[in-house]
């Protein structure tokens, strides 16, 4: 709370004017009990903490359990000119400087600046926390979608206005005992923020209720000015003194009969928006799914559209939580079988999985993630994805792919060998298992999306006939050095290119797409998946572009005819290993599988000649 000033907010390291004496006098003018008297004796005993402060990826924020969309962003240095407010995104507050420019009511793009420095008659214009208060009577919804409050320093006025916002609910229908407790306080404050203590007593308050505001207000500013007077106020954690102070606030207003009917969840890890104005939740409490969700209603009302709690360790139940929305768990069941280390195939009914309304984790054992990750996977799954996502990682893949081929061909040119040597071969081996390593290093917590883990299932096995049969046709690279009766060295190439293509499409390449479209799993239904599509389409260009390099077909086949049997069974056999991949969760079995192939296709053109 600081006097008036011209040019703008007052510098947060200064010591503020402190009220005369006799504004902060606990004494009352006129008879009757002091309301601020009996909040001492009341009030005051017991009131929940409902102030937060999270901490994720996103940053260091605070938050009201009973306002769990609206987020405070507050940091020192914020101050957002009219342009960069206009990339923060929709549904954003600015509170008392954090906007530099003219207050603000952007109701098409759900932008609001409550400001009484720039661009306004300060004279004739409310402080912040009176704009807050206005905007919330006037019916602002602040209970759709996902709203962030954007303030610099928590001065009195600041914390008022965020405690109207994150309080609005309860705000509209404050019974007449509670608002004559908040209102001569906003008044008061509003008053002399806006312009100065001298206007104090001619903000329309009858004696006793400014006496009463008076002293609530000295006894809610007291730390902030001995924290600015012993010159700790810049080291501060801003954002622990905002949670105390609104908690405070709190106290003053209401009663513990207030919150009888209130009750949070031990612990919210992290909201995400659906769509359509529902939102998921993920949370830990020990009771059960049905009365987690009631207690959430309560904090969320009809947005709620998805719950993630988590019972124990690794135990986690999913709930939809309206029959009639768009939101289907089919895909975020899919999506954390893929993610999840625990669903590894042994048995292969160890899966996410349950009906339309409600599943879990896997059975026996658990989930291997955390709330965090489950909380990152339904964002991925629900969040709206730009049309060109796909495209995108097609192109990715190709140029992957082509990236591959040019330095293995550089490689080969720079060290002057033969491109169907032995040597030729370890380096296009090189340049696919440094590919695969780099996959690794891309996902370090999730190297089995690269298949790198032992592989599962059995049915898998079936295509194993197939994948041979096209590979020994031309399916696979054949070096040309067996024609100088170097077999041994022939074979070790034929095996480290074969099991380079399989880190380098199977490991590689599929596992670029494999998160963007659904694939098959360990014992599900047989499909030919996205993913596999595209890895074998490109395994079977490469392996068609490299034909002048290799010997080709084992058979006497001239012309474009060797073409089209390398094209048509690379494709065939790189469409086989993409779904043994995805059946086994393995690059493995695709490996040893190539590297068969391969030395069968040698033996066949050696027995040939």
């Amino acid at each position: 709370m600081s006097p008036p000033d011209t040019t703008g907010k007052q510098d947060p390291g200064t010591v503020p004017v402190r009220r005369p004496a006799s504004f902060g006098g606990a004494s009352s003018r006129g008879s009757g009990p002091s309301i601020f008297g009996w909040v001492a004796q009341t009030a005051r005993r017991s009131v929940p903490r409902r102030y937060q402060i999270r901490e994720t990826p996103e940053g260091r924020w605070l938050r009201c359990q009973e306002a769990p969309g609206l987020r405070v962003d507050l940091e020192a240095g914020h101050a957002f000119g009219e342009a960069e407010a206009g990339k923060l995104g929709e549904r954003v507050v600015l509170l008392d400087g954090a906007g530099t420019f003219a207050p603000t009511l952007d109701n098409e793009h759900r932008l609001y600046n409550l400001d009484h420095h720039t661009g306004c008659l300060r004279a004739f214009t409310l402080a912040t926390c009176e704009q807050a208060l206005i905007m919330v009577l006037k019916g602002l919804d602040l209970d759709k979608g996902r709203w962030t409050l954007y303030a610099n320093e928590p001065d009195l006025d600041t914390v008022f206005a965020l405690w109207v916002l994150l309080n609005h609910r309860r705000l509209r229908g404050l019974p007449p005992e509670r608002r004559d407790i908040i209102a001569p306080m906003l008044r008061l404050e509003g008053a002399i923020d806006a312009n100065g203590f001298q206007m104090a007593d001619w903000c329309g308050l009858p004696s006793q209720a400014l006496a009463d505001a008076r002293a609530a207000l000295d006894s809610l500013q007291a730390r902030e000015l001995k924290l600015k007077g012993e010159g700790e106020w810049a080291t501060a954690d801003l954002l622990v003194y905002t949670a105390d102070t609104l908690h405070e606030i709190d106290r003053l207003v209401y009663s513990p009969d207030d919150f009888e009917d209130w009750s949070g969840v031990e612990e919210e890890y992290d909201h995400v928006e659906l769509g359509g104005d529902r939102v998921g939740v993920v949370v830990r409490d020990s009771s059960g799914i049905y009365e987690v969700e009631e207690r959430l209603r309560k904090q969320w009302g009809d947005q709620l559209g998805l719950i993630v709690l988590e019972k124990g360790a690794g135990e986690f139940t999913l709930r939809r939580t309206t029959s009639f929305s768009s939101i289907d768990l089919e895909p975020i069941y899919r999506r954390l079988n893929l993610v999840d280390p625990a669903v590894d195939g042994r048995p292969p009914d160890k899966r996410w999985g349950g009906s339309d309304d409600i599943g879990g984790s896997p059975r026996p054992g658990g989930s291997g993630l955390g709330p965090r990750e489950i909380a990152d996977a339904v964002r991925s799954v629900y969040s709206p994805r730009p049309w060109w996502r796909w495209p995108l990682q097609l192109v990715a893949a190709a140029a992957t792919t082509t990236l591959l081929v040019v330095l293995t061909l550089a490689g080969v040119a720079l060290t002057d060998l033969e491109a169907g040597s032995l040597s030729g071969a370890v380096v296009g081996f090189v340049a696919a298992i440094g590919a695969w390593a780099g996959c690794l290093l891309v996902r370090p917590r999730a190297p089995w999306l690269c298949g790198f883990r032992w592989p599962a299932g059995r049915d898998w096995w079936l295509l194993v006939p197939v994948v041979l049969a096209a590979a020994v046709g031309g399916g696979v690279w054949r070096p040309v050095a067996g024609a100088g009766g170097d077999w041994a060295a022939a074979a070790l190439a034929a095996g480290l290119v074969a099991v380079g293509g399989e880190l380098w499409f199977r490991g590689l390449v599929h596992s670029m797409l494999l998160l963007d479209a659904p694939t098959q799993s360990v014992g599900g239904r047989w499909f030919v998946s996205g993913p596999a599509l595209v890895s074998a389409g490109l395994y079977a260009g490469v392996l068609l572009f490299a034909l002048p390099l290799s010997g080709g077909p084992p058979w006497s086949l001239q012309g474009p005819l060797d073409a089209m049997v390398v094209a048509g069974c690379g494709f065939v056999t790189g469409l086989g290993l993409a779904m043994i991949r995805e059946r086994s969760l393995s690059v493995l079995p695709c490996a040893v599988i190539a590297a068969l192939a391969a030395l069968a296709q040698l033996a066949a053109a050696i027995s040939g000649s």
